[in-house]
């Protein structure tokens, strides 16, 4: 490899990622791959395409990553973290998860957000709202996480829940009751 092919080589690569080349081609790669089958290759792999991801932390599966630009860099994970088969994540504001954090199957986290002050046009100028998961959080399957939430440490979310708001340290939520998980230690 020539000089100008060795220092091109480093620069090529950034814009591959920015521009979401690296995470297209993952996908091309895993997306015959059955679920929990090379587990730590499709986590290396996904490190690799620019995702923030702790070296400990795994996908059982391919998650579903989509949004504008460049959609690696705006999702963050933590160390020791479980992410179960048919992850989806709407990368237009920033996803932070915490250690520890254990998420189920079909889980979506939203971040795209709509202006509707207007009563002529509800659905309105786009906008993101970032979400962040707190420490040791458990989310069950299938539940949506909408933007601009915040999950706070020790968490457990209950299948299917939609999280349309905040919820603080140290709370079971299941539906429309939450129960604090502090009285049961």
């Amino acid at each position: 490899m020539s000089e100008d092919a060795a220092a091109f080589a480093p620069a090529a690569r950034s814009a591959a990622l920015a521009s979401g080349l690296g995470i297209r081609a993952v996908e091309r790669v895993f997306r015959w791959s059955p679920a929990f089958v090379a587990a730590r290759t499709l986590s290396g792999a996904l490190r690799v395409s620019g995702i923030q991801l702790g070296t400990t932390s795994l996908f059982w599966g391919l998650p579903r990553l989509t949004g504008s630009g460049g959609v690696c860099s705006r999702l963050k994970i933590g160390e020791h973290c479980g992410f179960n088969v048919g992850c989806h994540f709407e990368l237009d504001g920033l996803i932070s998860i915490g250690d520890h954090v254990s998420v189920g199957h079909e889980v979506m986290f939203l971040t795209r957000t709509r202006d509707t002050s207007s009563g002529r046009k509800r659905a309105g100028k786009l906008g993101s709202a970032d979400i962040e998961i707190g420490n040791g959080a458990w989310l069950g399957a299938r539940c949506t996480i909408l933007p601009g939430v915040k999950i706070g440490a020790g968490s457990v979310i209950g299948a299917s829940v939609v999280v349309a708001k905040d919820v603080p340290p140290n709370v079971l939520l299941t539906g429309n009751r939450t129960v604090s998980l502090a009285k049961w230690r």
